[in-house]
């Protein structure tokens, strides 16, 4: 299995979110047709018996690592994705670890994962050192561990620089933050900032814009630091337009 932080940097991530295991398998086999290095299964929307097991993974022809955002995160996605299952955290990351055991290339947490806070960040020591119980299990299985971090506003630099580190210093291989605009301004602003992390980090990591204003600039950020792109595959139900196409996003790396 190919490792993700060792895929030749910068490359595009298919994002599958579907509410069936066909529809995930056919969805992620079309973003690796369209040129996708790896996918990004996220199972929040899938229901306990449609899990993807070995046979999935084993016959998708790249890395596929899996996410499992909390219900309400969903919402990105569309109103179809308004009423999914509704999991506790420890179930969350419970999923996630069978996922591994089935054949997944790693796995996303996030940077309050186990204390959940309005700003999706904690320093609780209990949550902290069961974050890192699953960091332990990932690394055990020689997979890769994502730490992400999605504040509901903008950032500002010394707090983007923070969190990188400190989510690196929690056993991130990936470091992936992303943070809110409101408009092309603070879009802007997030390439600069991606552009001042590529500076001064040694380790992979994305910092990427979530709103109004992101979809004008999500496509370009690989050219200022990100290590890859979350795109959204030909077919199925992702069509978050901050997320341009995979094949779109495989040219303008090539363009690169």
């Amino acid at each position: 299995m190919v490792k993700l932080s060792n895929l030749p940097r910068p490359f595009v991530v298919g994002v599958v979110v579907e509410r069936g295991e066909a529809a995930s398998r056919r969805a992620a086999a079309a973003a690796f047709r369209d040129g996708a290095a790896a996918v990004e299964l996220n199972l929040a929307s899938l229901p306990d018996d449609a899990q993807p097991g070995r046979v999935f993974f084993a016959r998708l022809p790249g890395p596929v690592y899996t996410s499992c955002r909390r219900a309400p995160f969903l919402r990105v996605y569309g109103p179809r994705f308004g009423r999914v299952p509704w999991r506790g955290d420890a179930e969350r990351m419970a999923l996630q670890l069978a996922a591994l055991t089935a054949g997944s290339a790693g796995l996303d947490l996030e940077a309050d994962t186990f204390a959940a806070a309005p700003d999706e960040w904690t320093q609780d020591r209990s949550a902290l050192r069961r974050q890192a119980e699953v960091v332990r299990a990932c690394r055990r299985a020689g997979r890769t561990v994502i730490y992400s971090w999605h504040p509901p506003r903008k950032l500002r630099w010394a707090e983007a620089r923070r969190a990188v580190d400190a989510l690196r210093d929690r056993g991130a291989d990936i470091v992936k933050v992303v943070e809110r605009v409101r408009g092309i301004a603070e879009a802007l602003d997030s390439v600069h900032l991606s552009l001042r992390l590529a500076e001064r980090c040694d380790f992979p990591f994305i910092f990427l814009p979530l709103g109004p204003g992101a979809e004008r600039v999500r496509p370009f950020m690989t050219a200022f630091g990100a290590s890859y792109l979350l795109a959204r595959p030909p077919v199925g139900s992702n069509r978050l337009p901050a997320q341009p196409p995979v094949r779109r996003a495989v040219e303008l790396l090539r363009l690169a």
